[in-house]
């Protein structure tokens, strides 16, 4: 009888040392160790992102605990309070918060950003600070998509634009001118053609031309330059002669005394005539029956 108690005490404490075990090894797992010491503290959020039990904490890039528990707050929608896991050898200063920071890939995790140094710790159990990092989907929604949405809209109103005109008869009286403009074109552009045509006849004109007045030139190169210049010569001193007063063309062209003679003779004359005029028989006597005495 003893044998089989003893036998069903063995079996029973196996049994509990193997759940105990397994417990042990389950938390482990999870990275929760049983025979190290922690700290609990609290976070509030209105967003968790997707965060899940045993997500990692870490504290600058270091993993320093884990999330234990994630608790909605049933009374007050809106609002989850995160169960922190850290260990005891981390002590976080008042002002120390808890931010959650959303990955591209995998689950989120929560980062610390400890408070002030040199004031009062926070014990265990008390309320972090809470913040969350905009995720990929927010920044999607605040950039990009904002983006697209306004060009959604611009493309939508230039196509009502677009519409607007296609109705409007400006756009056709628009292609009507065009048509026109091109047909215009059309014939300038065979008016050019035959103008082109006409350009070398008009260059053997030039050709023609320029051989003249190269013959010109040659022939202006070959006047005897020395007559040419005794004849300019000759001409500047019958010019001197002329203006000088020592022969008789200049005594003519220079000399005031002829001209003031000639001016007082058209005078004399001037008074002859008019003296004439009114008194005739001073100078004309004559009878047409002779004289008194004769008879």
């Amino acid at each position: 009888m003893k044998n089989e108690l003893k036998r069903e005490a063995k079996i029973g404490l196996i049994v509990i040392a193997a759940f105990a075990i397994f417990i042990w090894g389950l938390n482990y797992l999870k990275g929760i160790n049983l025979l190290n010491p922690t700290n609990h503290f609290y976070a509030s959020f209105t967003q968790v992102d997707g965060l899940v039990k045993s997500s990692p904490v870490t504290l600058d890039g270091f993993q320093v605990g884990l999330v234990r528990e994630i608790l909605y707050q049933y009374d007050n929608p809106g609002h989850l309070v995160v169960d922190l896991d850290l260990n005891n050898k981390l002590k976080l200063p008042v002002g120390s918060r808890a931010i959650i920071k959303t990955e591209v890939v995998g689950n989120p995790e929560v980062i610390l950003e400890l408070g002030p140094k040199g004031g009062k710790l926070l014990e265990n159990g008390d309320t972090l600070l809470s913040g969350r990092t905009p995720g990929l989907m927010d920044q999607l929604s605040n950039g990009i998509l904002a983006d697209v949405q306004h060009l959604v809209k611009r493309a939508d109103s230039l196509l009502s634009s677009i519409d607007g005109i296609v109705k409007s008869r400006s756009l056709n009286n628009s292609l009507t001118y065009i048509e026109k403009s091109t047909k215009e074109l059309q014939q300038i552009s065979v008016k050019l053609n035959y103008s082109m045509d006409k350009v070398p006849s008009i260059l053997n004109h030039v050709d023609s031309l320029t051989s003249k007045f190269s013959d010109a030139g040659t022939k202006i190169n070959q006047i005897d330059l020395v007559s040419l210049n005794r004849t300019l010569n000759n001409i500047e001193n019958l010019s001197v002669r002329l203006n000088s007063s020592d022969n008789s063309m200049g005594l003519l062209l220079n000399d005031k005394s002829l001209y003031l003679n000639l001016n007082k003779m058209t005078q004399s004359a001037d008074s002859l005539l008019l003296d004439l005029k009114q008194k005739p028989k001073r100078y004309v006597h004559f009878s047409l029956f002779g004289s008194k005495k004769s008879q």
